[in-house]
């Protein structure tokens, strides 16, 4: 019981969540989107399942694994959905920010499990299961934060540094999270930092949704109350779209 539960877990935490942000968002126009990202992604996997081999053998080392990692299941899907995305779309800026978590977490949502059940020949850990969707739901849900106030920045040099070493760490940092689990490291070693990522995380995505945070500065993805007023130095803009006052 404890297993199935754990697959269901794998299989579904990031389509609810996905599901969620559709039934609260009031702009359903990104409703499209979700299904365009869930239909490339069964078709690229597809492809790979007929056409290429998922399962790697581990090599040692902390670094090659992190590149290939890092790499695999992050930079190229991000990069690779959501740039074809921008040249397709026609849409303005406020709406090509927007649709980035809706359009990534379905790609995602398939993606994910995918690479969990296929690219494995032995039992499959509670990091896979459990930890690995959680992990990458609050990757993209931080960085499209980032996203979103990356669109809505002026031309200040020093906000668009902050903005992109923010948005780099938050999508480098499950990887380094994920490699340390897959090298051996203890269980203590990377488990403090896969709560506090996805603590701040949470933080940021909460109160982006409910407009609550100062403007220009990256304290949304600190606590409310919090007496640390930044997590990395500088500025950002306004937010877009329906959070603008």
């Amino acid at each position: 019981m404890y297993a199935i539960v754990m697959y269901l877990f794998l299989i579904m935490f990031m389509s609810v969540s996905l599901l969620w942000y559709l039934i609260h968002e009031k702009d359903k126009a990104v409703i499209p989107v979700a299904l365009g990202g869930a239909l490339s992604a069964i078709v690229f996997c597809a492809f790979k399942a007929f056409f290429s081999f998922s399962y790697r053998t581990p090599r040692a080392g902390f670094f090659v694994n992190y590149a290939y990692i890092l790499l695999a299941y992050t930079l190229i899907p991000v990069a690779a959905v959501y740039l074809i995305f921008l040249v397709i779309s026609k849409d303005d800026n406020a709406f090509l920010a927007k649709s980035y978590f809706p359009l990534l977490c379905a790609f995602f949502s398939v993606y994910l499990p995918y690479t969990v059940l296929a690219g494995s020949r032995s039992a499959y850990s509670a990091f896979e299961l459990f930890c690995k969707p959680v992990l990458y739901t609050a990757m993209l849900a931080s960085s499209a934060v980032c996203v979103s106030f990356l669109y809505r920045t002026s031309a200040d040099e020093k906000r668009l540094r902050t903005l992109l070493a923010t948005l780099i760490g938050f999508l480098f940092v499950p990887s380094a999270i994920e490699t340390a689990w897959f090298v051996g490291f203890s269980f203590f070693a990377w488990l403090p930092f896969f709560v506090l990522y996805v603590f701040f995380s949470a933080c940021g995505a909460v109160r982006f949704l409910h407009g609550d945070f100062p403007e220009k500065t990256v304290s949304i993805f600190l606590p409310k109350k919090s007496s640390v007023t930044t997590i990395v130095g500088g500025d950002l803009c306004v937010r877009f779209g329906r959070h603008r006052k």
